[in-house]
């Protein structure tokens, strides 16, 4: 994923995250960083998972 795409998703995420929190002020940092380990932890999963051979 290109690190555009990825800012984005995370941008996203993080501001689902805030308002799901009731948009506290002052914890943008904190629902940033949350939102890219979340992401990050999909990322890898995708990867681990095993891929089907089409034949």
């Amino acid at each position: 994923m290109a690190k555009l795409d990825r800012d984005e998703e995370v941008r996203r995420r993080a501001y689902f995250l805030w308002e799901k929190a009731g948009r506290p002020s002052g914890m943008e940092h904190h629902f940033w960083a949350e939102a890219a380990r979340e992401i990050e932890g999909e990322e890898q999963e995708e990867q681990r998972e095993p891929r089907s051979i089409a034949r």
